[in-house]
């Protein structure tokens, strides 16, 4: 605790806010669904439980004094970081937008300058899938597999869904982070953020579970080949001029000892009894 109130983490007499935790009932998922040319696979998923929000700086920083955890970016020195070029690029270059940046680190995640204090509530960002798996496990719990993470993206959805309508609603109201605009020049912030949110800005679904889609990557358990791990559901840099990644069938093959400051994570559990 003293800890945390040093890292500006927590104010002085103050108590960590509760982070809930939702069951998944057991069902089935259309994983895969991407529209309706790709109807998804059947699949039966069990019963689990998982972080309602993406893993905090604040509940981070907790891990991290309760372990001593050094992170594979302080390790390193350095680590990618989103820079908003400032004349047109090709989309095909994503070193056009993409830099290693010498300090950059969860507690500065896109680089020396920048901090964490007054984003608490932001998730953690800077962390690699050796880093996630760590906390998981300090945790209680582990990381999502595929199927669990599209379980509790998708709640009950029965039919196919298009891209746009799990970031925004039928009244155009917003329902994720994502990028509005040209990217990667720039975001006007229709949805209420640029950049990363706070945790919980946008509504739940009707599993009680915010931000599957958008506002930073998750790392799921998923292997991919080279001994990386799949990250799902896209981010605040997901737009409709580019990827469109912001959608629970998005996702990317990450290497493991590679965060970024657009990836982060949340945590399953088994269900207790």
């Amino acid at each position: 605790m003293c800890a945390l109130i040093a890292a500006g983490l927590l104010a002085a007499g103050a108590v960590p806010p509760a982070d809930p935790i939702a069951t998944i009932p057991a069902g089935a998922v259309l994983l895969g669904e991407d529209g309706v040319d790709a109807p998804g696979t059947r699949t039966d998923v069990v019963a689990f439980r998982i972080d309602t929000h993406e893993v905090t700086n604040r509940q981070f920083a907790r891990f991290v004094a309760a372990t001593g955890h050094v992170t594979q970016a302080e390790r390193d020195g350095a680590a990618p970081v989103f820079v908003m070029p400032e004349q047109p690029v090709s989309l095909s270059a994503p070193s056009s937008w993409w830099s290693m940046v010498h300090g950059a680190d969860w507690r500065h995640p896109t680089g020396p300058t920048s901090g964490i204090a007054g984003h608490e509530d932001d998730p953690v960002v800077q962390v690699s899938y050796d880093d996630a798996w760590a906390y998981a496990r300090w945790a209680g719990g582990t990381l999502p597999s595929a199927e669990q993470w599209e379980r509790a993206a998708r709640a009950e959805q029965r039919s196919s869904r298009s891209a746009l309508d799990w970031i925004f609603g039928p009244s155009r109201q917003p329902l994720a982070n994502s990028w509005q605009g040209v990217f990667p020049l720039r975001d006007t912030g229709e949805d209420g953020h640029v950049g990363i949110a706070p945790v919980a800005s946008y509504p739940a679904n009707v599993f009680g579970v915010y931000d599957m889609v958008g506002n930073v990557w998750e790392w799921t358990s998923a292997p991919t080949a080279g001994g990386g791990r799949l990250i799902k559901g896209g981010s605040f840099l997901c737009a409709a001029n580019y990827c469109a990644n912001y959608r629970p069938a998005g996702w990317q093959a990450q290497e493991h000892d590679l965060g970024a400051s657009h990836i982060g994570f949340r945590v399953v559990y088994q269900l207790e009894g």
